[in-house]
């Protein structure tokens, strides 16, 4: 299926040159006033030109100008055109692919003035407005189906027009309606022609008394002369395409859509889409590609409408339509669709802008594909990161349970407030890989992580060198107290390995508590906390929490303490989570 698959905006409004990368079905993720709308609307005018007035021009002095490229073009397709039209555009095209530019120079333009170029890589320039574009660009992509957040619910859902739901609906439904019913429905529409037309054969007689009597005054003024009533009969097409909507409740009768409440409202013109879905799913013979651009699709829905929503866009972006959302909800975002996720900010200098997606950002830090895959698994399943300003990755299961609680009871805050995204990692050799691709998406991120990750990792990963004086230091304070501690130290790395009393966890745990590494280890503190990342001074979370075991039952009883106790009185360390939490605001 071919598809608008990158747009850049440039001066409409915020978008003062937005580049996106889209796909069949793309979701703009952003807050509020970040310009995912100004995005969909620039998308809209693309193919369905309007004129722009004064207030939609970031800078007067310069045109409005989205750029488009249409990838997949086949030549099943182009042979539904007129001649006329595929010659507009052939030549243009390369690889299956079309670059178009609509423009409009100035504000309150004349809508016969906004322009549709092409660009030809031949002269390498855009060609502008050949002949018969736009009814070509219009077969390519059709008349958009464009839901605003509700404004316009009732007209899309209860009016037929090309570029409405019901109308789209309506349109899909013409042909099977007509093949079966157009002979028994035109029997009665010609029995009704008969007797209201001024040509009937069988008109009503009280149609007739009304035209002597009309006539009779005529005929005093200009004899000769007479007129008839005349009332036109529609035929099918105009009867269905007046379709619209009306709600029922019980054995009550109809009531018009307006008249009920957005939650009712948006409900009605979600399921018309899933319907929709439904009936492309099963004919799946659509050639052209039709643009389905909605604002906020889970607005006044409960969570598991959401889920069956974000379903049938899904089914209606693998059948004939490209979906271009904007959403505020983790739901309407599988962990597939999250990797193409489009992020959109805006700031002062830029405006409108798309962070790198996560699959762009994964490709661009991790280049063997097997290890990709695995980043992408664990970073997608964390949709929450998406919709979030700092991320916080951590290593061990009781951050993940226990840093909101901590977090909230010290700050008098929730993560989410602060717009803090917790994601669990698949294991501490990761840290490096997620902060450089969370930087490759402008994400900022911290990590959390215990102490043996300075031993093995951070020296992996560039964070220490191999020979930094104080990872050396406690090598040889491990060795000296190995024997007195019952540490096993392994031979080849001078560090703790597992044995029949002491966990590796439990022998940094006593090497954080000796005297003459305490100083040693603020100083990693300090070199890691540089670089984004927090090590525990302790050894791991359960030191400075106090807690004995990394269960469900353990995380309760702390939390139960605090909530009975106080969280000082709790914490083994209450100053270090303290400072934790400090620092993952600062």
């Amino acid at each position: 299926m071919h598809n608008l698959a990158e747009v850049t905006i440039k001066n409409f409004k915020s978008c003062q040159a937005t580049f996106l990368r889209l796909e069949p079905f793309t979701a703009l993720v952003g807050y509020n006033n970040a310009g995912k709308s100004n995005c969909l609307t620039a998308i809209q005018w693309l193919i369905r030109k309007s004129s722009f007035s004064e207030k939609d021009f970031y800078d007067e002095s310069q045109p409005i100008e989205v750029i488009a490229t249409i990838k997949g073009i086949s030549n099943e397709l182009l042979d539904l055109m007129p001649l006329n039209q595929k010659k507009s555009i052939e030549e243009q095209i390369v690889n299956g692919e079309l670059k178009i530019r609509r423009l409009q120079e100035k504000p309150n333009a004349k809508v016969s003035e906004i322009k549709l170029s092409v660009w030809d890589s031949i002269s390498n320039d855009w060609i502008p407005n050949p002949t018969g574009i736009d009814n070509a660009i219009m077969i390519l992509l059709p008349e958009p189906i464009r839901i605003g957040a509700m404004e316009n619910a009732a007209e899309d859902a209860a009016k037929s027009k090309t570029t409405t739901t019901i109308g789209k609906l309506l349109a899909e439904i013409l042909a099977p309606l007509k093949a079966t019913h157009e002979a028994e429905l035109n029997q009665h529409l010609n029995e009704v022609e008969s007797r209201i037309s001024s040509e009937g054969s069988q008109r009503f007689g009280e149609i007739g008394l009304i035209d002597n009597g009309v006539n009779l005054k005529i005929n005093d003024l200009f004899p000769g002369m007479s007129v008839r009533l005349h009332f036109d009969t529609p035929n099918i097409d105009d009867l269905i395409k007046a379709g619209t909507l009306k709600v029922f409740e019980g054995q009550g009768s109809g009531r018009d859509f307006q008249s009920y409440g957005h939650g009712a409202q948006r409900s009605i013109q979600i399921a018309l889409i899933q319907y929709l879905a439904e009936i492309k799913r099963k004919s799946n013979n659509q050639l052209s590609t039709t643009l389905l651009l909605i604002d906020e699709p889970e607005l006044y829905l409960h969570p598991f409408a959401i889920e069956q929503v974000r379903e049938s866009l899904l089914t209606l972006s693998k059948n004939g339509y490209q979906i271009i959302i904007s959403t505020h909800s983790a739901q309407m975002i599988t962990a597939e669709g999250a990797e193409t996720t489009l992020l959109i900010r805006k700031n002062a200098n830029t405006g409108t802008y798309s962070r790198t997606r996560l699959v762009d950002a994964i490709q661009n830090v991790v280049p063997n594909s097997t290890h990709q895959m695995e980043q992408l698994f664990s970073l997608t399943h964390s949709t929450q990161l998406l919709f979030a300003e700092n991320v916080i990755l951590t290593e061990g299961k009781t951050e993940f349970r226990l840093l909101p609680f901590l977090f909230k009871n010290i700050s008098g805050l929730t993560m989410g407030q602060e717009k803090h995204a917790l994601v669990a990692q698949n294991g501490v050799n990761d840290t490096q890989k997620s902060l450089a691709i969370l930087n490759e998406m402008d994400l900022p991120t911290k990590a959390i992580c215990d102490l043996d990750y300075c031993f093995n990792g951070a020296i992996t990963h560039n964070f220490l060198l191999v020979n930094d004086s104080d990872i050396l230091a406690l090598k040889g304070i491990l060795q000296n107290i190995s024997q007195a501690k019952g540490i096993t130290i392994n031979a080849n790395t001078g560090l703790p390995q597992k044995n029949q009393n002491i966990t590796v966890a439990k022998a940094y745990e006593i090497l954080a508590s000796e005297t003459n590494a305490i100083p040693l280890i603020d100083s990693l503190h300090a070199k890691m906390k540089a670089q984004s990342i927090w090590i525990w001074k302790k050894g791991a979370i359960e030191a400075h929490l106090g807690t004995v075991s990394k269960t469900e039952n353990e995380w309760l009883r702390f939390k139960q303490d605090v909530l009975n106790n106080g969280m000082s009185a709790t914490c083994t360390d209450y100053q270090g989570v303290v400072d934790l939490v400090a620092w993952l605001r600062s």
